[in-house]
């Protein structure tokens, strides 16, 4: 079961950063018909907007599904999403250049498209004007893009929605709705990322969040001070409900006074105190589940050692102090092969025991927990070393990608102005 929604975009190059994030690491699969890394399309849908009287610079669409249908941990289910938001554009807009991202990091964590379409027919050089509405339109015969999406997702097999219905507004739906540089947008991009921070695990650690970002620097001054505010209403049906409201410094004049405020539902319904409780628990239960990965590692080593510590002294009897390896293998050089093949099989079997079942063992352990306690440092040095590395390629990565845009984009001004220079000695 899938649902949509549209909302045109004035500015393609914002749209595009704000769904590919500062470092392009929100897209989870990528499918794009202009060449070159991030900026490329917004770029292409600039030169081929900017001579003409067209606000629109690309239609951007939303196209969630249900988890209960494609599972955002399997990479598979996560590209065949990808596909079929592709397959939803081309079905749309067959002669336009589109770009879809997925992602997986919404409310729920269920996995959706965005779908940037460039407002321009390669074909008949026109803007587009179908698909631009959520239901079917009688005037003009328009169809909505529900229904395109409803019909693809019958060819493949999937449920359609019984009725068609907008989804609830969260931020990235509401986003397009408000002014681009505005506060009001400044406010919903902050709170989202806030929200996304895994330390956000309740509203005290959400507004630490919030107090660390009014310590960033952009556009080298600090960033506007931002706060949350909480109120109970007094009045009205919701008596007694707690209210959010966000402030923000309003260094630019917008509202006339030292502070833009907002009401949280006015912006987003994942921003209300409900709809942010869902992003609160699911890093409650993440933290837990790495609280108990962690504790499982570190008690595993402490009973490693124990027993290890154990073994040695079993096998102190007075006499030669041998290497641990060797005294290993005196013994079983003094034990019988059918009692020798009896522990191995004890070990095999009774692999993770307990304490007091170890220590009640009437023979030595069959491995070297020594080794064991050994691997398990070794392993979570690799993956430590491992996650420094993947990050220093994402830094690699997206300095290339930077620069391969500007690239293009140089190229692309560089055209136009040989364009332009040519139809100004034709004229």
């Amino acid at each position: 079961m899938s649902t949509t929604h549209y909302s045109p975009s004035t500015s393609a190059a914002d749209t595009e950063r704000y769904i590919r994030g500062k470092e392009d690491e929100r897209g989870v699969a990528v499918t794009c018909d202009v060449p070159g890394g991030p900026g490329a399309f917004s770029a292409r849908a600039r030169a081929l907007t900017q001579h003409t009287k067209r606000d629109v610079e690309a239609l951007h669409y939303r196209q969630s599904f249900s988890d209960e249908e494609f599972d955002p941990k399997s990479p598979e289910d996560v590209q065949r999403v990808n596909d079929l938001g592709y397959l939803l554009a081309k079905r749309m807009h067959p002669d336009s250049d589109c770009l879809v991202l997925t992602h997986v990091d919404g409310r729920g964590r269920k996995p959706h498209n965005h779908i940037l379409v460039i407002n321009h027919n390669n074909r008949t050089g026109k803007a587009l004007s179908d698909y631009r509405t959520f239901h079917d339109r009688k005037a003009g015969n328009q169809r909505g893009v529900q229904s395109a999406n409803d019909e693809l997702m019958r060819e493949h097999g999937l449920s359609v929605v019984k009725r068609l219905e907008h989804a609830p507004k969260d931020w990235e739906l509401r986003r397009e709705d408000f002014a681009e540089g505005g506060l009001d947008r400044e406010m919903g991009d902050r709170m989202r990322a806030a929200l996304a921070d895994p330390r956000a695990v309740d509203k005290a650690g959400l507004e630490a969040v919030i107090e660390e970002q009014n310590q960033r620097l952009g556009d080298d001054e600090r960033v506007p001070r931002m706060r949350l505010h909480t109120a109970v209403s007094k009045r009205g049906k919701n008596v007694g409900k707690e209210t959010w409201t966000l402030y923000i410094e309003d260094r630019r004049g917008e509202s006339g006074r030292a502070e833009r405020r907002k009401r949280t539902s006015a912006l987003s319904a994942d921003f209300t105190p409900e709809g942010a409780q869902a992003f609160f628990d699911y890093h409650q239960q993440q933290k837990e589940q790495d609280h108990e990965r962690s504790a499982r590692s570190i008690e595993a080593a402490e009973r490693a050692g124990r027993a290890a510590a154990a073994a040695r002294q079993s096998g102190d009897d007075g006499g030669v102090d041998l290497d641990p390896r060797r005294r290993r293998g005196a013994e079983c050089e003094a034990r019988p092969a059918g009692r020798a093949a009896e522990e191995a099989r004890g070990v095999r079997e009774g692999h993770g025991r307990g304490d007091d079942e170890a220590a009640g063992a009437d023979h030595g352990p069959a491995v070297d927990l020594l080794a064991l306690q050994r691997r398990v440092r070794e392993d979570r040095e690799y993956r430590e070393q491992a996650e420094r590395d993947r990050e220093h390629a994402r830094r690699i990565r997206a300095e290339s990608r930077r620069r391969e845009a500007e690239e293009r984009l140089a190229e692309l001004d560089r055209r136009s102005a040989e364009e332009s220079h040519s139809y100004d000695r034709s004229m």
